[in-house]
């Protein structure tokens, strides 16, 4: 993955990634002081646009690509700054949240360990094969995300079948996290997928109320979880669960040719 950054001396934007996929991140300044330099450069809008406006000219000097820009919790007001840079908005992201404990079930689960790692990579990159960020998913990459400090292999939760061979299948998981770095403790359903092959069977509710019961026995009163908007049929189980909107993540984008 590449990395770079482009600025006026006051406020910054960040690339990172490859031409597939140039993610944008803006840092605007905040004034500390009447009279600071930064209050010359406009409103935090006008600053922001021009920061989009630059990286697009930096991807454009480099021969092109995707830009992707994110804006957390948006509002009426939110498309203003992209759409004005050039970009479109393209894929909302909702953070679902409901109270804890729910349902009980009585789907047979286990913890993750090192020796499912291959088992779980085949089952995720089935589920997930046209996920931008879930797909696609590499043993450095499952590494990587077992190194943050949020991991547990206890909240990583496996759901196993016998297959032809007599022997056991990874069909499905549910992947859990806890935010401790918030004011309440939170619980999220972080991944949670069924193989293809076993769709139809109610399993993915299964595994949902599964992660849920984890998260209740780590004494959370809260879960929540995150949904791509057009997933009609992952909203009508969450929402079938309790879960409700509490707020959007969008993602915006740019293609220069």
């Amino acid at each position: 993955m590449d990395r770079w950054t482009v600025s006026d001396g006051t406020d910054t934007v960040t690339l990172s990634g490859d031409p597939e996929r140039w993610l944008v991140e803006l840092d605007v300044s905040d004034p500390t002081t009447p009279g600071d330099p930064s209050d010359e450069l406009g409103t935090n809008d006008d600053r922001s646009r021009r920061l989009l406006e630059a990286a697009t000219q930096a991807v454009a000097l480099q021969g092109g690509g995707r830009l992707e820009y994110w804006i957390e919790r948006v509002d009426q007001r939110s498309d203003d700054v992209p759409t004005q840079a050039g970009f479109v908005p393209y894929r909302d992201l909702l953070r679902l949240r409901r109270e804890l404990p729910a349902l009980i079930t009585d789907l047979a689960v286990r913890p993750f360990t090192e020796a499912d790692a291959e088992a779980f990579l085949e089952c995720n990159n089935r589920a997930f094969d046209w996920h931008p960020e879930q797909g696609e998913m590499t043993s450095d990459d499952l590494a990587a995300k077992q190194a943050e400090p949020w991991y547990d292999p206890e909240g990583f939760l496996l759901l196993e079948e016998v297959n032809a061979e007599g022997e056991p299948a990874t069909i499905g998981f549910c992947w859990t996290k806890v935010h401790t770095d918030e004011k309440l403790a939170l619980g999220e359903i972080y991944a949670i997928a069924v193989h293809p092959e076993h769709h139809g069977k109610g399993l993915g509710r299964a595994l949902t109320l599964a992660g849920l019961a984890h998260l209740t026995g780590c004494r959370l009163r809260t879960a929540i979880l995150y949904v791509e908007s057009d997933n009609r049929p992952a909203l009508r189980l969450y929402r079938g669960l309790g879960f409700e909107t509490e707020f959007t993540n969008r993602s915006y984008q740019r293609i220069i040719r």
